[in-house]
């Protein structure tokens, strides 16, 4: 009997039918909670990368229009009489004004209301229309500085199934900056520069 069992035993380990089937019901669901893993991976990545396109959209946006208030901000458009020297426009020291607000701010912490407030608040506006389903907040940038930046920080929700809660959290924040552009005032501080470089080095000679 003993020989009987022993050989019916070899006989099975050398039958191969039913072993796709055992194999498969082993690694199907290894295969297959990987991919889902994966999915799942690529959406939260995804979801990530659209709030930060985002935030940076509103960044470069808000400092590209910051030296002229009447600039659309998708196009950086603006009416012929809304020059920033005309009537209609900024005026011709709203930038004189906002570095001078921002040094009495230091010493007086009362709020003063001028140009850069009026930019930062159309910002603002501006970008949480782009952004609805979450939080846009936009720092002022400094008045002074060869890289004066504007400071964007977006809070969303990831648009992802509830059941991610247990992977990942699906509030997130994306924070970037742009470099403000002002040609004008550029241009306008490079012949200052030269001008009374001029003058100093013509006096300097003189004596």
């Amino acid at each position: 009997m003993f020989l009987s069992l022993q050989n019916k035993w070899k006989m099975l380990r050398k039958d191969e039918k039913g072993m796709f089937t055992i194999e498969a019901s082993l690694v199907f669901p290894i295969i297959f909670i990987t991919t889902i893993a994966l999915i799942l991976f690529s959406l939260v990545i995804y979801e990530k990368v659209v709030i930060y396109q985002k935030a940076q959209l509103i960044a470069e946006r808000t400092s590209f229009t910051w030296d002229n208030s009447y600039k659309d901000f998708d196009t950086g458009e603006f009416p012929i009489n809304a020059y920033t020297t005309m009537d209609n426009g900024d005026g011709l020291y709203w930038r004189t004004n906002f570095i001078g607000k921002q040094f009495i701010e230091k010493v007086f912490p009362n709020r003063l209301k001028g140009a850069g407030d009026d930019k930062i608040e159309r910002a603002r506006t501006e970008g949480s229309a782009m952004f609805t389903s979450g939080d846009v907040q936009i720092e002022e940038p400094s008045a002074l500085g060869f890289d004066r930046r504007v400071k964007v920080t977006v809070n969303g929700n990831l648009k992802l199934p509830d059941f991610v809660d247990l992977l990942a959290d699906q509030e997130f924040t994306a924070k970037t900056s742009a470099s403000i552009k002002d040609p004008v005032e550029l241009i306008r501080t490079t012949d200052f520069i030269v001008h009374y470089g001029k003058e100093v080095m013509g006096s300097i000679t003189s004596n």
